[in-house]
C-alpha cells in the first residue's frame, strides 16, 4: 500500500504524537508498504528527508482551525492531492494537518482514516462549531481509530451514527527499556534521595505548576525528596511570536518557579536515551495533566517497571502499575506512601510490565493498523463501485 500519514509533529521531535506516528510508520514500512509523512517544518529542518525508511515531507504551516492556521496551506493541500495514495491516515484533531483537509476529503480518492488521540475539547463551548465541522468531515472517511472506548471518538461516532471506532492502543518499544541505565542519579547529584519525575513538554495542559505544588507538599514530610521535569519548550503560536524566538506554553513560568529550588528541576532537550534512563531510575512517575488521552509516559513508566500516579484523565484507568487520584492532596498522600513503601513500588512496577507485554507491543499494534487500512481500502473500493454503477445507470436513462 502507498500510505500517507499526516501529523503536526514527527521525528526527530520528541513528544507523544511524534513517537506514536513514528512507530506506526516505521513498522508499516518494514512490512513492505511505502510510507510517507506530511508534518510541520521546525526551524532548520529540511523540507524532505527519509527517516528509518519513511519519506518525511515538511510544510511551513502552524495553528488549528479555531484559533487560526498560518503558512503554506495551499502547498500542503496540493501535496496531499498529488499522489494516488491507497490510505490517508490523519492523526489528531484539532490541528492544522487534519483541519485543512476536512473540506477536501470528499475529493480525495484514498481510503480515509481518522486516528484520534482523544478529543479533550469535546465539551468545551468554544469548540462546538469545530466539532460539527469535524463531524461533517468524518462522514467522508472509511474508518475512525481511537485509543480507547473511554475516549471521545466513540461518543462522536455515536452522535454521527457512524460505525464504532476501531480500538487500537498506543504501544512501547520494549527493547528500549532493556538497555543499561546511565547512572543519572549520580550524574545529576540525586544519589539515593526519593525522586519524583514528570515527563511532558511545557504545554499548559500538562499543569507543571501542580508538579511544583506537589513537590513542595511532599518535601514538608520528606525534606530530601527531589523533583525533575523533563520537557522541551516550543515556539509560541500566538501572533506567530515563535518565529521571533518567543517560547510558548508554561516555559517561562516554570523557569521562574525553578529558581526557588536549590537543585535543578527542569531538564529540557535531553537525548532520548537519557529520558529512558531517568524513567528507569526514578522512584515515582507523576502525571499532573488535567487533559490527556493515553499518556505515552505512563506506558513508558510501566515498561520500565516504575509506578505512576495520575489524575483521572483520558483512559488512564485502563492501565496497570499505578494509582489514579482525584485531587492534589490525594496525589501527595499516595506519592508519600509509595516513597515509604519500596515493596509496593516493586509490586506496581511488575504489574505495569506484565500489562505492557500483554497489550502494548508496537509490532502487534502495527499489524492492527495494517488490518484497518486493508478494510478501509476495501470499503473505499466498494463505495467507488457503487458510485460508478449509479453514474452509469443515470447515463443510460438520460441516453
Amino acid at each position: 500500500m502507498l500510505i500517507l500519514h499526516t501529523a503536526h509533529t514527527y521525528a526527530p521531535e520528541l513528544n507523544g504524537v511524534a513517537e506514536v506516528v513514528r512507530h506506526i510508520s516505521t513498522r508499516l514500512a518494514a512490512r513492505g508498504h511505502e510510507l510517507h509523512v506530511a508534518t510541520s517544518r521546525p526551524a532548520g529542518m529540511p523540507a524532505t528527508e527519509t527517516i528509518e525508511g519513511v519519506a518525511v515531507h515538511r510544510f511551513d504551516v502552524e495553528g488549528e482551525a479555531v484559533h487560526g492556521i498560518h503558512g503554506n496551506v495551499q502547498g500542503y493541500v496540493e501535496f496531499v492531492r498529488s499522489r494516488p495514495w491507497d490510505v490517508l491516515g490523519m492523526h489528531y484533531a484539532p490541528i492544522w494537518s487534519t483541519d485543512v483537509l476536512l473540506p477536501h476529503l470528499a475529493q480525495i480518492r484514498a481510503a480515509r482514516v481518522f486516528i484520534g488521540h482523544g478529543l479533550s475539547i469535546y465539551r468545551h463551548p468554544k469548540y462546538q462549531p469545530y466539532l460539527e465541522k469535524l463531524g461533517r468531515g468524518l462522514l467522508n472517511t472509511e474508518a475512525v481509530v481511537s485509543l480507547s472506548p473511554r475516549l471521545e471518538e466513540s461518543t462522536l461516532c455515536r452522535r454521527l451514527a457512524l460505525l464504532p471506532p476501531h480500538i487500537i492502543p498506543n504501544g512501547v518499544d520494549r527493547s528500549s527499556w532493556q538497555a543499561p541505565l546511565l547512572g543519572l542519579r549520580a550524574r545529576w547529584s540525586i544519589g539515593n534521595r526519593p525522586w519524583l519525575l514528570s515527563v511532558a513538554n511545557h504545554s499548559p495542559v500538562k499543569e507543571h505548576g501542580l508538579f511544583f505544588e506537589l513537590l513542595k507538599a511532599v518535601r514538608r514530610q520528606q525534606p530530601d525528596a527531589v523533583g525533575t521535569i523533563i520537557g522541551n519548550s516550543y515556539p509560541a503560536a500566538k501572533w506567530r511570536l515563535g518565529r521571533l524566538g518567543v517560547k510558548g506554553g508554561c516555559w517561562y513560568r516554570c523557569r521562574a518557579r525553578s529558581f526557588l529550588w536549590s537543585e535543578r528541576v527542569l531538564r529540557p532537550n535531553l537525548p532520548r536515551e537519557e529520558v529512558i534512563s531517568a524513567i528507569g531510575e526514578t522512584d515515582v512517575v507523576v502525571i499532573t495533566s488535567r487533559r490527556e488521552a493515553s499518556p505515552v509516559v505512563m506506558l513508558e513508566s510501566m515498561a520500565a517497571g516504575k509506578p505512576w500516579v495520575s489524575f483521572d484523565v483520558g483512559c488512564v484507568r485502563e492501565n496497570a502499575g499505578g494509582v489514579v487520584v482525584g485531587s492534589l492532596h490525594e496525589m501527595t498522600d499516595v506519592v508519600l506512601e509509595l516513597l515509604r513503601d519500596p515493596e509496593r513500588r516493586r509490586s506496581l512496577g511488575a504489574q505495569g510490565r506484565a500489562r505492557i507485554a500483554e497489550r502494548h507491543d508496537w509490532d502487534v499494534i502495527a499489524q492492527q493498523y495494517e488490518s484497518v487500512y486493508h478494510e478501509a481500502c476495501k470499503a473505499r473500493s466498494q463505495s467507488a463501485a457503487v458510485l460508478h454503477a449509479g453514474a452509469s445507470t443515470v447515463q443510460m436513462v438520460q441516453g
